[in-house]
C-alpha cells in the first residue's frame, strides 16, 4: 500500500473525545515495529482539515520541528506515576529536541521490548496552524497484563482419582510472570480436557476465568474443572487372526463395567502382546486399538485387531545360555520383534557376553530359515533371509533364527599395566 493511499485512508482523531481535530495527528503504520502477540502499534499522520478544504501532511512536515513537551498516559488502567516515569525513561525522544520519525519508532519498539506493553500509539498535537512551530507528543499505552497466579479448582471426582499436580503439569504454556494471552489460556484448557478424556472423563468441562487486579496489570487465572461421570467399558473385542483371546481375557483389567482409562488400555495391550510372545509368536502385528464411545450411555467399546505373525524359534549354537538370559539379551525374545536390526543387536549382545567371559575374539553370525518359504522371500537359510522377514505375510509359517557362535580361545586377564607416564597408576583408574 502506498504512502498516499495510507494518508487517504487515515482519519482524524483527537485521542480524547473521538471527534475530529486539526491539532491531533497520528503516525503512519509503516513506521511501527511488527509484533508477534497482541501488540498493535498504530500511528497515522492525519492531514490538516480546514473549512471547505483539506491538504495531506507528509512526513517531512514534522522532521526537525521542536518537541515542546512529551506526555505518557495509560489506556484501560489507572494512572501510576512510578510506572509512567519508567516508561518515559525508555523513550528515545525528549522534550526540547527536534522531531525524528526514526527515534519515535525506536521509542515504540523500546516500549514493546520491555515486555510490559500490549498496545501503544503516539499522537502529535500542534498549536495553531503554523507548519513550523513546536509540537507535542503524547504516548498512549495499554499495559500488558501479566499472570500473577494460576489456580485449579477441581470439583469432587467420583471415578479414577485425578491429581492436581498432573493437571498443573499440562499447563506448560502458562506460568506466573508470563504474558496473559487468550489463545494460551484456551490452549491450556484444551490440554487439560485431553488429559481428562484419556482418563475416561469424556464429559469433563474446563472453564478458564481471568481475575485482573485493580492495577489492571496482574491477573489470576483460574481453571474451574468438573470431571463429570467417568465412562465405563461396554466390551473389549479382540480379533487377532490365529489367536484365541480366551487365554488372556481373564487377565485383562478392562472388563465390562470397569471405568475406562488410556493407561489401563495400554497395560492390557502389553498383556495381550506378552501372551502372544509366550506362545513363540515373537513378532505379532497389532493395530492401534479403536475406542468407540456411546455418548448417550457413556460407554466405551474397544476393538483390537491384528495378526499373530509367524511362530519364531531362536537357537544359540555352541554357547550354553539359559532362557532367562536369552530374554534379557535378545530383543527378538524380549520385545517380540524380528526386524533385521533387532536380530543383529541380539548378535552384538551375545558377542559382548562372550567377551565378558574371556572369549575376546568370539564371532557371532545370524542365519534365518523359513518353513515353506514364499517365492518373494529370496534365498532361504542365509543372513539375507533375516533381512527380508516380514511378519504379516509369514503368518502360519515357522521362522528359525540361528545365532551361530564361534567362541575361539578363552583368555584370562592376569595383569593391567599403564605405561608412558608416571602421573597415572592403575589404582587411579581401577574403579
Amino acid at each position: 500500500m502506498s504512502l498516499l493511499r495510507r494518508e487517504a485512508e487515515s482519519r482524524m482523531h483527537d485521542g480524547t473525545t473521538g471527534k475530529t481535530s486539526p491539532t491531533s495527528r497520528r503516525f503512519p503504520r509503516w513506521l511501527l515495529p511488527r509484533s508477534v502477540l497482541t501488540i498493535l502499534i498504530l500511528c497515522s499522520f492525519l492531514g490538516t482539515m480546514r473549512a471547505g478544504s483539506s491538504s495531506s501532511v507528509r512526513l517531512e512536515n514534522y522532521e526537525g520541528r521542536l518537541i515542546s513537551g512529551i506526555e505518557l498516559t495509560f489506556e484501560g488502567s489507572p494512572p501510576d506515576a512510578a510506572a509512567q516515569s519508567e516508561f518515559l525513561s525508555l523513550l528515545k525522544v525528549g522534550a526540547n529536541t527536534e522531531f525524528s520519525a526514526v527515534l519515535v519508532r525506536d521509542s515504540l519498539q523500546a516500549l514493546f521490548d520491555s515486555g510490559r506493553v500490549a498496545n501503544a500509539r503516539v499522537e502529535v498535537a500542534e498549536a495553531g496552524t503554523s507548519k513550523t512551530g513546536p509540537i507535542k507528543l503524547r504516548f498512549i499505552i495499554q499495559r500488558q497484563v501479566q499472570i500473577a497466579d494460576v489456580r485449579i479448582e477441581l470439583q469432587p471426582v467420583t471415578g479414577t482419582p485425578v491429581a492436581i499436580d498432573e493437571l498443573r503439569g499440562r499447563l506448560n504454556l502458562i506460568q506466573p510472570g508470563s504474558r496473559l494471552s487468550k489463545q494460551t489460556i484456551v490452549r491450556n484448557a484444551d490440554e487439560i480436557q485431553v488429559y481428562l478424556r484419556d482418563r475416561g472423563y469424556f464429559n469433563a468441562t474446563v472453564e478458564p476465568i481471568e481475575q485482573v487486579d485493580p492495577s489492571g496489570t496482574r491477573a489470576t487465572v483460574i481453571y474451574k474443572i468438573n470431571a463429570g461421570e467417568q465412562a465405563k467399558v461396554a466390551a473389549f473385542n479382540i480379533e487377532i487372526t490365529g489367536f484365541d483371546p480366551a487365554v488372556v481375557r481373564s487377565q485383562l483389567s478392562l472388563q465390562p463395567g470397569v471405568p475406562f482409562t488410556r493407561d489401563i488400555l495400554a497395560s492390557d495391550i502389553r498383556r495381550i502382546r506378552d501372551a502372544l510372545i509366550a506362545r513363540n509368536f515373537l513378532s505379532p502385528v497389532l493395530e492401534d486399538p479403536r475406542v468407540e464411545r456411546d455418548a448417550e450411555k457413556n460407554l466405551i467399546t474397544i476393538k483390537l485387531s491384528g495378526v499373530k505373525g509367524p511362530e519364531v524359534k531362536v537357537l544359540v549354537k555352541n554357547f550354553e545360555i539359559s532362557d532367562k538370559s536369552q530374554r534379557e539379551l535378545l530383543p527378538v525374545k524380549r520385545e517380540g520383534n524380528i526386524d533385521f536390526s533387532a536380530i543383529v543387536e541380539g548378535g552384538r549382545r551375545l558377542r559382548n557376553k562372550l567377551q565378558e567371559q574371556g572369549y575376546f575374539f568370539a564371532e557371532v553370525a545370524q542365519v534365518c530359515t523359513v518353513s515353506n518359504p514364499p517365492p518373494e522371500l529370496g534365498p532361504n537359510g542365509t543372513e539375507e533371509t533375516c533381512q527380508n522377514l516380514n511378519p504379516t505375510p509369514l503368518t502360519n509359517h515357522v521362522v528359525e533364527i540361528d545365532y551361530q557362535v564361534e567362541r575361539g580361545r578363552r583368555f584370562r586377564l592376569s595383569e593391567i599395566r599403564i605405561t608412558g607416564t608416571n602421573k597415572l597408576t592403575f589404582a587411579d583408574v581401577e574403579a
